[in-house]
């Protein structure tokens, strides 16, 4: 995978380069899209060589790649805590304010909906929105086990086709508005209490 061919740096000055790239490369997809992303464009933003630049990211995508897994691992770490904190949750009460959670992030950061939702910008891109998927079910199926209601699905694929349901439900918004619009983040929670209804074990 292009994450795999990164030269991360381990040095602190390095590594302040490298975050102000990371920020410049944000401001320019806000601002402009994802085309108007170029190496030698980042370098003059952030007042860097473009060899900077280069010896951590050869390509482009690399540096896409770079923020697609800082943007999911954000993304994750909203399901990936201890299930403690919804022990005197409804269930539907749970996936409600997880779902809510994402829909806020991707609302709030512009950048990682148009390399998210917006489509994957290549192949590793795609590959780490589905690797992220089934962590988060695996995530789900854990809390979901632990909760009082000892919520258990017939099958444990069933959570992974749920996430994928939900997000293709999610980049169907962000193409059409621009954004989670309330009606299709109530779309999401209903598609869910009626999905985890019809498979979980009785």
């Amino acid at each position: 995978m292009l994450f795999d061919e990164m030269k991360l740096p381990v040095q602190k000055r390095s590594k302040a380069r490298l975050e102000l790239v990371v920020e410049k490369t944000i401001q320019l997809i806000e601002e402009q899209g994802i085309t108007a992303c170029t190496i030698p464009e980042i370098a003059h933003r952030a007042n860097l060589p473009k060899i900077t630049i280069y010896q951590y990211f050869p390509t482009i995508n690399h540096l896409f790649t770079l923020l697609i897994k800082r943007y999911l691992d954000e993304v994750q770490r909203y399901v990936s805590f201890q299930s403690t904190h919804y022990q005197s949750w409804k269930i539907e009460q749970v996936t409600r304010d997880l779902i809510g959670r994402v829909a806020a992030f991707y609302n709030q950061h512009k950048a990682a909906s148009l390399l998210i939702l917006g489509g994957p910008v290549h192949v590793d891109g795609f590959n780490l929105q589905e690797m992220v998927i089934e962590q988060i079910a695996q995530d789900l199926l854990e809390l979901f086990s632990q909760h009082p209601a000892g919520l258990k699905f017939k099958k444990t694929e069933h959570v992974t086709y749920l996430i994928e349901i939900v997000f293709a439900l999610m980049k169907h918004s962000f193409y059409k508005y621009g954004c989670i619009s309330p009606e299709i983040l109530n779309e999401c929670i209903e598609l869910t209490d009626l999905y985890i209804q019809h498979k979980i074990q009785a």
